[in-house]
């Protein structure tokens, strides 16, 4: 379900920019609240049916889908008390979706105006690798949950087979409970952290102390906060539309290749899916295991280690946009490489001009399931492969060291022309070749995810630095905003109907769930897609280098670049910013007379007269001052692209 992207596409731009108005912290908390809320509702679903596994043939509930005569179908029951239930669940996500975007909306806009310029690269990696960790400890915990069995007490299968019924609604209350404890751990923060606050009242008596007033622009476009003001700075700011456009075909491209990569896999190397029902803790392939384990924090890593080095070094914009063009670039030519992998796999029996016939003589009195799930089974000697052991017509199984062993298959027989060879083994047919090009792809799908993920701190930076602080908000919801009516609905939509175009079995029905697709109909969609989507993302970024390439970054002085595009204007009366002016000493004459001395000394009281009285100010000018000047003091100051 995209329910929480579409939450974002649609609720982004309201949230970030009323969010960014008041008491950040405050609209952090309550969205977290309401996510937890939505999180405890999750439950209504299994309070409402309760849990009862799915209606099965004898034989499949040992895990396996064995070929057994005289069998009568089962008929499909009715789903249709249950579609209150997907709309129920649908919503929730929906709102679910809310605490995300004040996270990345108003958290990131929070540490950015509450730390050093310098320090905040390294702050908001640390916000973005732990968010990008959620999902994954929530994965965990839903695996664990998923193998804790919760279906009916008298019976109890194996985790393989598809009576299973995991706890998949004990995690909810769970996570239900920690994001309210760290809803109240966040309201508890103050709208400005103190040592912001003495900051910027710093700042203002220094420039009270000089007689710099700020002046600010009168043109409603500069100074109006009005949404649609603001949205319009935003939409003529070249670096942000830029930047936001790239954001978004990178996003387009990676979130749906990724969605796609499981079927692609299994559809090229015929390595099937782990069990839902059971989780992925039953992943039968230790190497996609590992994978999956050390992805997501390999990535939270990257993006925890660019932040520090961007924040240690200063990278200057000029070198990182550099570097956000570089990693499109890159991508790109992965994605393309992908087309040429290498994998001559045997072909299913049964496979014809892109589709599959599985029925045939020797299973069609199996009874075998109308659109069962992919489980490939291979011959002993390996020269034919099978869809599943049912329509390889194997009558037994047996466990051997993690293997698993069919006998009395006939189609095996009636393959090969002997009766005495009878057995398979499961899993794909092995192929040195296959192996090789399956271990590279999964080294180059964990590289490029973390070069992805060095962007994301980079990313941040150059939006907040190029526009004015007010705004800063708003820019992020107008990313998640595009991002999620984009990427999440016709990205979506297109990837979807290039697996739909490239199916190659849906079942006896051809109406159900495509089970299998043709690997190189595929491969070539998704990957020139993606790749044509990086290639337009590195362009992209190679415009924001030429605009942004000069931006300050880490400038926190007064007079840097922040107040370039604000007059400071002097009082007319100091002149100088020392209190007393020195006093230029006669040349011609080294020993000074009385009455020079007199003389001096009465030009000196004279200068100084004036001085002293403009710095007789009392506390009520002091107060009013600092009020009109913290709203547009360091850091909070627009910057030179305004």
């Amino acid at each position: 379900m995209v329910s929480n992207e579409i939450a974002q596409g649609v609720l982004g731009l309201a949230i970030s920019f009323w969010g960014g108005k008041g008491n950040r912290p405050g609209w952090i908390a309550t969205c977290a609240t309401f996510q937890a809320l939505t999180c405890f509702l999750l439950l209504l679903p299994h309070l409402a049916h309760g849990t009862s596994p799915a209606s099965t043939k004898s034989g499949e509930s040992s895990g396996e889908h064995l070929c057994l005569s005289n069998v009568t179908v089962p008929e499909r029951q009715s789903h249709d008390a249950y579609h209150f239930t997907l709309v129920l669940m649908f919503l929730l996500q929906l709102g679910a979706g809310l605490g995300g975007i004040s996270v990345l909306s108003h958290g990131m806009v929070y540490v950015d105006d509450n730390v050093e310029k310098r320090d905040s690269a390294a702050l908001i990696g640390e916000v973005i690798a732990l968010r990008h960790l959620g999902p994954y400890m929530g994965l965990l915990l839903a695996w664990r949950c998923l193998s804790i069995y919760s279906g009916p007490l008298d019976v109890e299968p194996k985790q393989t087979s598809s009576e299973w019924v995991g706890a998949w609604w004990l995690g909810w209350p769970i996570l239900s409970t920690l994001i309210f404890l760290v809803a109240i751990l966040i309201s508890m923060f103050p709208t400005q952290l103190p040592s912001q606050a003495v900051k910027e009242m710093a700042a203002s008596i220094v420039d009270l102390a000089r007689g710099v007033r700020i002046q600010e622009p009168t043109d409603p476009k500069e100074s109006s906060t009005g949404f649609l003001w603001s949205l319009r700075r935003l939409l003529t700011n070249r670096i942000i539309v830029l930047n936001t456009l790239a954001t978004v075909c990178l996003q387009t491209a990676m979130s749906n290749y990724l969605a796609l990569e499981d079927k692609y896999l299994e559809s090229k190397f015929y390595i099937p899916k782990p069990s839902e029902a059971a989780g992925g803790f039953q992943d039968p392939w230790t190497s996609r295991l590992i994978i999956s384990l050390l992805k997501p924090p390999l990535v939270a890593l990257h993006i925890l280690v660019s932040g520090l080095a961007i924040s240690k070094i200063k990278m200057r914009a000029g070198r990182l946009t550099g570097l956000h063009t570089f990693i499109a670039l890159s991508t790109a030519i992965f994605m393309f490489s992908r087309i040429f992998a290498d994998c001559h796999s045997l072909h299913i029996e049964g496979e014809s001009e892109g589709r599959l016939q599985l029925l045939q003589t020797c299973n069609r009195q199996c009874g075998c399931a109308d659109s069962p799930d992919f489980s490939p089974v291979c011959s002993q000697e390996g020269s034919f492969l099978f869809y599943s052991s049912c329509h390889a017509g194997c009558k037994r199984v047996q466990y051997l060291d993690d293997v698993k062993l069919f006998a009395n298959c006939s189609c095996v027989q009636d393959a090969l022309g002997n009766e005495k060879l009878h057995q398979a083994k499961g899993g794909p047919c092995n192929d040195p070749d296959c192996n090789f090009s399956w271990i590279l792809n999964q080294c180059f799908t964990v590289l490029t995810a973390a070069m992805v993920g060095t962007r994301l701190v980079g990313n941040a930076i150059l939006t907040f630095r190029s526009v004015q602080p007010k705004d800063k908000s708003l820019a992020v919801g107008l990313e998640l905003t595009l991002v999620g009516l984009v990427a999440y609905i016709p990205g979506n939509l297109l990837y979807r109907l290039m697996a739909d175009s490239s199916c190659m079995y849906r079942g006896v029905s051809g109406t159900e769930e495509c089970k299998l697709h043709d690997a190189e109909k595929l491969g070539l969609y998704i990957n020139v897609t993606s790749g044509c989507l990086m290639f337009v993302c590195a362009l992209l970024s190679g415009a924001v280098w030429h605009f942004a390439r000069d931006l300050d970054l880490y400038s926190d002085e007064d007079d840097g670049l922040e107040m370039a595009d604000f007059p400071r204007r002097r009082d007319p009366k100091i002149s100088s910013r020392h209190a007393t002016p020195a006093v230029k000493r006669r040349k011609e004459d080294p020993v000074m007379s009385g009455e020079d001395g007199v003389t001096l000394r009465r030009e000196v009281e004279q200068m100084r007269q004036p001085e002293e009285q403009e710095f007789r100010f009392n506390l009520m000018d002091l107060s009013d001052h600092m009020e009109d000047s913290m709203e547009t003091s360091s850091p909070n100051r627009p910057l030179s692209l305004y």
